[in-house]
């Protein structure tokens, strides 16, 4: 796979804690915030960051089949996911036998109108190749975290 660090799109998203599980999370002129259930110990004023991050898968497969149905010669009139995340909290309690991020994703696609019934196998196969965030969770990307 070629990677040229020139052509390279950076984006930036800021977090600043506003109390308890509670953040914010800030890009471009959009913010979230972002929490815990209250029965998790939070106070419920956001999404989780797991919800945030199968969020985003859903939202870059809506996106990338948006881009292939039209290279298809198609428009993309309807197409919902459901889309369920499974993972052990033990792991981020700190149970050190136990993974602490999802260990299965599942993508279910429930709708999908205005792609003809003989494409929508080939149409699936390209969103899965070329979703950025599809492709983000099905390998290692090295994490860097420093303190500046």
């Amino acid at each position: 796979m070629v990677r040229d660090k020139k052509r390279l799109k950076n984006f930036t998203v800021e977090v600043g804690k506003k109390s308890g599980f509670e953040c914010e999370a800030s890009m471009r002129e959009f913010s979230i915030t972002i929490d815990e259930p209250e029965a998790m110990g939070g106070t419920n004023k956001g999404p989780n960051p797991i919800e945030v991050l199968l969020a985003a898968l859903g939202g870059c497969l809506d996106f990338t089949g948006t881009i292939v149905a039209k290279e298809m010669g198609f428009e993309l009139e309807d197409f919902q996911l459901e889309i369920k995340g499974g993972l052990d909290p033990r792991g981020v309690g700190g149970n050190l036998d136990v993974m602490p991020g999802l260990q299965k994703v599942e993508v279910d696609i429930k709708n999908i109108k205005g792609i003809p019934e003989d494409k929508i196998p080939e149409f699936v196969e390209q969103i899965e190749r070329r979703c950025p965030v599809d492709d983000t969770f099905g390998r290692s990307v090295e994490v860097e975290v420093r303190i500046v």
